[in-house]
């Protein structure tokens, strides 16, 4: 009897180190995603200098999409107060973004205004954990150099030539930052990700989106993680349709996620709750409860 108590006691202990061992790793993890979930979104526009044979140059980048697949920038040059004599040219760049290493590759593509004896340059460079810098090194034309950039207003109205045409981006759109917070707090998070009248095919307008979302699940804060993508539908239809739509979209988010982040599938869970679980059940046909919900599946909490 005293040896099967003690036995029991031991087990008890074990139990108890385990759970407090997972409790303080998501704590840390919870503290690392909070200490890191700036706003985090690499898209938009990206203002600084960069150097080449001309000198001291103005920049304007705007980001219109990134993921490891395909990245596609506008390059806006023009003339810093430092050096006065530059002329104003755009081209457009395309590349690829790593958001494991942060790291975005962008190289010319189409010269959209050329001041005579420009050529395309490339750029090679790393944004920061809190996506207010970006730097690195500049390639292609001789005496190129470096360029330093960050977030803040324009110095220069771009011609007609040089306005970039971004992708339509919903209005309710969550940055990677502030997906990472929200994961951090709460363990999950809904995202309104819109799809076509009763099909499972993502409109255009919510793929920048679940590029914010790829962003911060493919980035070293959250590698480790196992993730849930789960379905949920409004009541409007019949319970097998909602069931199926709810599993089917649930699918299509996986399906972006490895075709534009190369996510590894393991990773994640799907799974379709048709109407069973309605964010607003006073309100079943409300369009909130058509929605997507992002879980941390190692998460004590979720």
């Amino acid at each position: 009897m005293e040896v099967k108590m003690a036995i029991s006691s031991k087990l008890l202990a074990l139990g108890v180190a385990v759970l407090a061992a997972s409790l303080s790793t998501a704590h840390a993890l919870a503290q690392e995603m909070r200490a890191d979930s700036t706003d985090g979104s690499v898209m938009g526009e990206w203002v600084g200098t960069y150097t080449c044979a001309q000198g001291l140059t103005g920049l304007t980048l705007t980001i219109a999409e990134a993921t490891p697949t395909s990245a596609r920038a506008m390059f806006h040059f023009y003339a810093d107060p430092r050096n006065p004599q530059v002329p104003t040219g755009c081209f457009t760049m395309e590349g690829n973004y790593d958001p494991v290493s942060s790291r975005l590759q962008l190289s010319g593509h189409d010269w959209l205004l050329r001041p005579s004896g420009y050529m395309f340059v490339s750029f090679e460079g790393m944004i920061d954990a809190e996506g207010r810098n970006f730097q690195g090194l500049v390639s292609g034309p001789p005496r190129c150099t470096t360029f330093k950039l960050s977030r803040q207003p324009s110095p220069a109205t771009p011609q007609e030539k040089c306005v970039f045409d971004t992708p339509t981006i919903q209005g309710d759109q969550i940055s990677a930052g502030k997906i990472a917070q929200v994961l951090a707090d709460d363990g999950r998070i809904d995202l309104n990700i819109l799809f076509d009248f009763s099909k499972a095919t993502i409109r255009p307008d919510s793929r920048s989106q679940l590029d914010e979302l790829g962003r911060i699940l493919m980035s070293p804060l959250m590698a480790e993680q196992r993730i849930g993508i789960f379905g949920h539908t409004d009541a409007v239809g019949s319970v097998e349709a909602n069931q199926q739509l709810s599993e089917e979209r649930a699918a299509a988010v996986l399906d972006y996620l490895v075709d534009r982040f190369n996510a590894p599938d393991e990773r994640f869970e799907i799974r379709g709750f048709g109407k069973d679980r309605l964010k607003k059940p006073d309100s079943p046909q409300d369009e909130a409860n058509r929605r997507v919900e992002i879980m941390l599946l190692n998460n004590p909490s979720g």
